[in-house]
């Protein structure tokens, strides 16, 4: 049986070196999520400005669009999770902040339904939305997401004043600079970070 020659001194720091390289490339987030829900939040909230000025009952279930993209978001997890060779606590935090907020937003959506808030549950909405992508943001030390949690925040600050129909605009620009916005970076990232390893 060979002896195998210990490494020198340069050859484990090179060794870490690139260890570091490959779990940091790895770590990217391909940012179609936050495309996902970026998107689906922009879109159900511009149709229902629209329907501010139309009135047609079956707009209104267009919210229900959430509730669909749950299927895609739950494929496109499992794809990332068996892509993803490097696994971090931080990542199972952050998991489980996005986790929590789902819940924590669909028994708000039913308890909405209960009650009359008087157009100010997108005030609540915003404050949620804040929650987790301030949470990611700050976890993984991305700005963006730190800047669209913040913005999520200001803008439940004025949704309170703001009445009627333009309530929507605040939604829609909660979901661009939280989701979409940082979406379109993470995903730039990724594929950067994807030709280099190739």
């Amino acid at each position: 049986m060979e002896k195998e020659n210990p490494l020198t001194t340069q050859e484990s720091l090179d060794l870490i070196t690139s260890m570091i390289s490959q779990a940091k490339n790895d770590y990217y987030d391909t940012g179609i999520s936050a495309l996902l829900w970026g998107g689906v939040i922009i879109f159900c909230s511009l149709v229902g400005y629209a329907n501010s000025y139309l009135s047609l009952p079956a707009l209104d279930y267009v919210w229900w669009l959430t509730v669909v993209a749950v299927v895609p978001q739950v494929i496109i997890s499992i794809r990332e999770k068996k892509a993803r060779r490097y696994r971090s606590h931080v990542s199972d935090l952050i998991g489980g902040v996005w986790f929590s907020y789902a819940i924590a937003i669909f028994l708000f959506s039913y308890i909405d339904s209960q009650l009359n808030l008087n157009g100010k549950d997108f005030s609540v909405y915003l404050t949620f939305f804040g929650i987790p992508t301030f949470a990611t943001g700050y976890g993984r030390r991305f700005r963006p997401m730190i800047i669209g949690g913040i913005a999520c925040w200001a803008f439940a600050i004025l949704a309170l004043f703001i009445t009627g129909r333009n309530v929507f605009f605040l939604m829609a620009g909660g979901a661009l600079l939280a989701w979409f916005i940082p979406g379109l970076l993470l995903r730039r990232y990724y594929l950067k970070a994807k030709r280099q390893n190739v």
